[in-house]
């Protein structure tokens, strides 16, 4: 008769690792199919408030509005006269007639006697354009009557010559201004159809 005697044995130690294998990489597998949308996340919270930007381009003109309502009527002009003489030598000593009236808005200028008549109280502007030929002249603006201020030119033989005055006056109603010549020495105020003396007078302000 055989016994067999199992004989107990402890582990061996580990051994070294092997050398690495050989063999190429593998191609690239085919695109996966696309996944499913996932769910919407949940709100951030608020940002910072950003810079301005630059102003873009300007838009297209808009449409024309209706028209405005008529404004109030505006406030009186100011008013005068003025007046031409046309013809030649007028007489001394009164009022020179300037017999053909341009503007005489507030009817203080008389055409028939040559006189302004004050109506309303004010500072007013009064001018005088005149020619001379012949004779010398000498013109005078009168204000009641006397004299404010003069004018003399001296006539060159075979020549229409030109004088002018002109003054700021204040006027109390019932006041009046005319133009006249003072002497028969020099009386050569000279006017036709085609060549005028003129007297204009205006007010500047009232008071």
């Amino acid at each position: 008769m055989v016994f067999l005697v199992r004989q107990e044995c402890s582990p061996g130690l580990p051994g070294s690792p092997g050398l690495p294998g050989y063999g190429k990489q593998g191609f690239p597998g085919p695109k996966g199919h696309k996944g499913h949308n996932g769910f919407p996340g949940s709100p951030g919270p608020k940002g910072e408030k950003g810079s301005s930007g630059r102003p873009g381009p300007p838009g297209n003109p808009g449409l024309k509005g209706d028209s405005g309502l008529p404004g109030l009527p505006g406030h009186r002009g100011l008013f005068g006269a003025s007046g031409t003489l046309t013809a030649p030598f007028p007489p001394v000593g009164s009022p020179v007639v300037f017999d053909k009236v341009l503007q005489n808005s507030n009817r203080d200028y008389s055409p028939q006697n040559g006189v302004f008549t004050c109506s309303v109280p004010g500072v007013y502007y009064f001018t005088y354009h005149v020619h001379c030929k012949g004779s010398n002249v000498w013109v005078a603006l009168m204000k009641n009557n006397k004299p404010i201020l003069y004018t003399y030119d001296e006539c060159t033989k075979g020549l229409l010559d030109q004088a002018s005055g002109s003054a700021v006056l204040p006027l109390q109603q019932a006041d009046t201004v005319h133009v006249q010549l003072p002497s028969n020495q020099a009386a050569g105020l000279y006017a036709d159809p085609y060549v005028h003396a003129t007297f204009s007078g205006y007010i500047l302000y009232p008071i």
